[in-house]
């Protein structure tokens, strides 16, 4: 899932002579979805629960995550549980220390 196509910035920057015309021709364009990131990642969650033929208990996700609440009752009331990654418990911890000082 992207919101950014680094072929149509080229595009936009460029001028409009033969190299132009080839390259809009054949290009593929990167982005798929106009949204925010956040939303984004709700929408990947979802989607990617819904394209396997798998039953998901547990999602891992960081602290701020938009995508669990999404998906926490997709099999019915509280039948996806939440483990939060480590790395991002120490960098939001660390950084309220930090500002502590």
């Amino acid at each position: 899932m992207s919101s950014y196509c680094s072929t149509c910035i080229k595009l936009q920057k460029m001028h409009k002579n033969a190299e132009y015309v080839a390259l809009k021709a054949h290009r593929i364009c990167q982005c798929n979805y106009e949204c925010s990131s956040a939303k984004m990642e709700t929408i990947g969650v979802i989607e990617y629960f819904q394209d396997r033929q798998l039953k998901y208990t547990t999602y891992y996700g960081d602290g701020d995550s938009k995508g669990f609440l999404s998906v926490q009752n997709i099999y019915g009331i509280n039948s996806v549980l939440k483990l939060e990654c480590i790395g991002h418990i120490q960098k939001r911890v660390g950084s309220r220390l930090r500002k502590l000082k």
